[in-house]
């Protein structure tokens, strides 16, 4: 920790080593940063295997940690579903974050295995975790992923969507993949099927990394590998895997050009398929792409693994490679990639064995430095990388543990208490192999993606305790940790002092440097009473002597007064007795009493008088229904003697003043027809006739 006293103490942390203790086996696949926070996900290993994703301050502070799963389940035909797999997760430009992967479908729980197919997973979370939509996809052949997802300039998606309906065994068999453009609400702007003719992505599973950019021209980059399956012996085996590099028209989707290369395999992992795990456009216009391919060199004439940079010109034809090795010359592979491009350099993050280290290369793909990282002989492997504000976020998980970690590095990925003696080297390799193989027709319309809209959702809080391992020097300053409960009316808004505008329940937080320059985590947990003019007892009502009801206020409040009554309740009242009844509720909004009166009687005969005397002298002016029948009106006519209807109303407190168009009628007899409903809800009925006099 550096301290400076000259102008008040003030701390930069330089790194630190967090532990973070779950509730069960959590696996991190994926990781972010943005505003000074990052962000991981992964999945429980619990009964239903849930996704995970958990949010921490520049500190390694957790801020909130939940469980989400797709809350649907079918008693028929018997179908449920689990085990969300999140594959990628990505900041966008409102502050929220995107997630994407897959999810199992489980057909029958009764099945002995039960049989499984997997749908697509696209989900919009906020700041807080909550999820604000999300996409559910499936087709009718085979299984789906949401393997990548990108964010363009003016903040649509573009997603690539794996698909594998399993080895191919007949001619017609494939498996295409689709790219699509989604606004930021998840509406569909164009979806492209890759139709590769007979190189397809089937038979190897939806676990392979694939790469998306965008161009300062716009075009959308797609960096994947396609594979094609020939007959052999009366079955299809899979051979001869591409790389294959595809711009699309960013307003249509349209393909403009595709180039493709083979690469080579040893017969000893003959279905090895490379993750493309990164692609950038280089300051001169040209592309490169980050992958780990098997090579050979004239030293080392035996096919390695080995992490490389493909650059190509900006038709995607090859005109560099780059390999990176360890200097023993054994396997390695890149796990992830992270860019600066305001520096043109790339950090990738290698596994050598049982070893994690980071690289980091310029846009010419020379190596910077690079640092090696204690994984504890391997069984806490490094398994994602995000660029922050000042180095780099690094997570450690296993399947095996409790315990996962967060190191939070310099700007060289130093942490003296992680790092270990580690070198990567990089050598110039040739790439002569075949090429443009691939041919893609993308005007086929094959193997329709259907949105279910399952809903995806939070499930619960999944509690992370924070144990520092390191960090550097000593602390000059303590992390500030603060909670606070509010109750806010409905319809309100409550401001968060980042400007943050709440008008729902739930938890939320601030995050501020304190003056030491630690953190400053407020949480809120936020709580809308209900507004109270919204209270009502409903209709008046009746019951007989033997009867007894139950009067039901307004739910949504907290505690109910009944009468006079100084003891809370609940929305509900039982009663036997006719009379006057009321309920006061009190909250942030205010108080309110609302009244039910419960009648003796249910259905209340209908009484009319004989004649009235519209004379203006404050006796018998009008003619209407008495205020003493509590049935409810429902229509209430006047007809004269010639069936003219000349007053209408179904408001009881309305009564016809013996004028019909403005002008005063004359004596004469008049029909009233009124239709009412009792307070059992049955229908009543009466007509006869009356006489107006002047």
């Amino acid at each position: 920790m550096m301290c400076n006293t000259l102008h008040g103490q003030i701390c930069d942390n330089k790194f630190l080593s967090v532990k973070l203790k779950g509730l069960s086996f959590d696996t991190i696949t994926n990781c972010t940063f943005n505003n000074n926070e990052a962000l991981c996900i992964g999945q429980i290993r619990d009964y239903n295997n849930a996704a995970h994703i958990a949010k921490f301050s520049a500190k390694g502070t957790p801020i909130w940690s939940n469980t989400y799963a797709i809350d649907y389940f079918s008693f028929y035909p018997p179908t449920f579903f689990q085990t969300v797999y999140l594959k990628k997760i990505i900041p966008t430009i409102d502050g929220g974050y995107l997630v994407a992967g897959n999810f199992d479908k489980v057909l029958s729980p009764f099945g002995l295995p039960p049989p499984v197919k997997k749908y697509a997973l696209l989900a919009k979370i906020d700041k807080f975790g909550v999820v604000m939509w999300s996409k559910t996809w499936a087709n009718n052949s085979g299984n789906l992923n949401c393997s990548t997802v990108y964010e363009t300039t003016d903040g649509d998606f573009i997603v690539y969507l794996g698909t594998d309906n399993g080895k191919k065994v007949l001619n017609l068999d494939h498996s295409y993949s689709k790219i699509a453009r989604l606004d930021n609400k998840g509406n569909l702007k164009w979806s492209t099927l890759i139709f590769t003719n007979e190189y397809d992505a089937g038979g190897l599973g939806l676990d392979f990394k694939q790469a998306i950019t965008q161009t300062k021209n716009k075009n959308i980059i797609l960096g994947h590998v396609v594979y094609k399956a020939e007959l052999y012996n009366a079955h299809y085996n899979t051979v001869r895997g591409n790389l294959h590099f595809i711009s699309f028209d960013y307003a249509t989707g349209k393909m403009k050009w595709e180039s493709s290369y083979e690469y080579p395999v040893p017969v000893s992992d003959s279905l090895y398929t490379p993750d493309i795990v990164n692609v950038e456009e280089l300051p001169d216009g040209r592309l490169s792409f980050i992958s780990t391919l098997y090579l050979s060199t004239s030293s080392q004439p035996v096919l390695t693994k080995k992490g490389v940079t493909i650059t190509t010109n900006n038709k995607g034809e090859i005109e560099d490679l780059i390999a990176y090795s360890p200097t023993d010359g054994s396997d390695c592979r890149i796990i992830d990639a992270t860019a600066a491009p305001i520096y043109n350099n790339r950090t990738l993050l290698f596994r050598n064995g049982a070893k994690s280290l980071l690289t980091n290369i310029n846009s010419t793909g020379q190596i910077n430095w690079n640092i090696g990282y204690n994984t504890n002989g391997g069984v806490s492997p490094l398994t994602c990388l995000s660029k922050n504000k000042k180095g780099f976020n690094l997570f450690m998980s296993t399947k095996t543990s409790f315990y996962s970690q967060l190191l939070i590095t310099d700007s060289a990925g130093i942490i003296d208490c992680a790092n270990e003696p580690a070198t990567i080297i990089a050598k110039s390799a040739a790439f002569d192999f075949p090429h443009d193989s691939v041919t893609t027709n993308t005007s086929m319309n094959l193997d329709a993606y259907y949105d279910y809209q399952l809903p995806f959702k939070r499930i619960e809080a999944y509690p992370l305790q924070k144990e520092i391992i390191c960090e550097q020097a000593t602390a000059c300053c303590t992390d500030f940790i603060d909670s606070t409960h509010l109750k806010i009316c409905e319809g309100k808004k409550f401001m968060l002092p980042d400007g943050t505008i709440v008008k729902d329940s739930g938890n939320y937080y601030s995050v501020t440097k304190s003056p030491l320059g630690c953190d400053s985590i407020k949480f809120y947990h936020i709580n809308i009473d209900k507004d109270i003019s919204k209270l009502n007892l409903g209709l008046d009502s009746c019951l007989t002597q033997s009867a007894t009801i139950t009067l039901l206020a307004t739910a949504g409040y907290s505690n109910y007064y009944w009468g006079n009554s100084t003891t809370a309740g609940t929305n509900s009242y039982n009663i036997n007795m006719p009379g006057y009844y009321k309920v006061r509720v009190s909250n942030t909004c205010g108080t309110k009493t609302d009244s039910i009166i419960i009648y003796d009687r249910c259905d209340y005969p209908i009484y009319m008088p004989g004649a009235f005397s519209p004379n203006n002298d404050g006796i018998n002016d009008y003619y209407g229904i008495s205020q003493l029948n509590k049935n409810r009106l429902i229509s209430f006519k006047i007809f004269n003697r010639w069936g003219q209807l000349i007053f209408k109303t179904s408001n009881p407190n309305e009564k016809w003043d013996g004028r019909f168009r403005n002008e005063a009628l004359q004596f004469g007899t008049f029909i009233y027809y009124i239709e009412m409903a009792g307070l059992s809800g049955n229908r009543i009925v009466a007509k006869g006739s009356f006489i107006l006099l002047r």
